[in-house]
């Protein structure tokens, strides 16, 4: 029988991946992983980036690539810090739809030919192993604060276009 020093001996040679800590990962804003997602394509990755829930779930999104929805879902065994959780919370308490800048770890992943990503069909996703932390946003460069509004415009179109009308862009 083997005892659990060795069993811990074998888990972290076989996945050394499971065996990192988050802190050994460089945290990186979510617009460079998808600048270079091929770079990025399975990895383990930490993210900086606007966590805004959906009508059809949660994405990330960056300040500088506000187009670029990563589809956000939670692999078995999520996990979040107590601080962070408590304030995503807090921040989304009257507003849902509010974003949130999240710092997350996570496998990232790049849609392939006839492949996407949650119901919005995104060509990037998140699955997410741990929550780090959680506060309101900054201002995006040139002063203007990322809004609820930019979501609502976004979820409008999707009722649109739900409704066979084209979803205005």
């Amino acid at each position: 029988m083997l005892s659990a020093f060795c069993l811990a001996c074998l888990v972290r040679a076989a996945y050394p991946q499971a065996m990192e800590s988050s802190s050994s990962l460089p945290e990186m804003p979510i617009c460079k992983v998808t600048a270079e997602s091929a770079k990025y394509d399975g990895k383990e990755v930490v993210v900086r980036g606007l966590y805004r829930m959906v009508i059809h779930g949660t994405i990330l999104i960056g300040n500088g690539c506000p187009n670029e929805n990563v589809n956000l879902r939670e692999a078995p065994g999520y996990k979040a810090s107590k601080k962070a959780s408590a304030m995503l919370r807090s921040l989304t308490k009257k507003d849902q739809f509010a974003p949130v800048e999240v710092v997350l770890r996570g496998t990232f992943r790049v849609a392939h030919q006839g492949q996407c990503f949650g119901q919005d069909c995104a060509v990037y996703e998140l699955e997410s192993l741990q929550l780090l932390s959680a506060q309101a946003p900054s201002p995006a460069p040139g002063g203007s604060s990322p809004d609820a509004l930019n979501t609502a415009a976004h979820e409008s179109g999707h009722v649109e276009a739900s409704k066979g009308t084209p979803s205005p862009q």
